[in-house]
């Protein structure tokens, strides 16, 4: 089945993305697609826009703040899977996100695409 049709928008920065999200209020944002882009597909999701904040760099990796690990939202399976803070802090994630689909949506999907939708049956969440 084909998506319904949608604006599409692409930001560089955060602010961009705030800026898009305030000009275009019932926007989606995708990031890797691996949850939104089936949803759509089933026509499940319809947004009348989607904003790609996947070259977003602000948004990724995996830093030591304090005391704080924080991991952006646009980090990828792959670096959750590779990222030696979490291997020496939390090594259930990267353990985990190993047994999560194959290499390629390891390496395309994103932590915040997966849990911004909530999907019961997602590997993450549960992690």
């Amino acid at each position: 089945m084909y998506t319904a049709e949608f604006a599409y928008k692409k930001a560089t920065s955060v602010a961009e993305a705030i800026q898009l999200l305030q000009q275009h209020p019932e926007a989606k944002l995708l990031a890797g697609g691996h949850s939104l882009i089936p949803a759509m597909k089933l026509r499940l999701a319809a947004p009348p826009a989607l904003i790609d904040i996947s070259k977003v760099a602000e948004l990724r990796g995996v830093r030591r703040e304090g005391d704080t690990l924080v991991v952006g939202a646009m980090t990828t399976y792959r670096e959750l899977e590779t990222s030696d803070l979490l291997k020496a802090h939390c090594p259930l994630i990267p353990q985990a996100v190993y047994h999560i689909g194959d290499p390629m949506v390891r390496a395309k999907g994103t932590i915040g695409g997966s849990l911004a939708h909530a999907d019961p049956a997602a590997d993450l969440p549960a992690s």
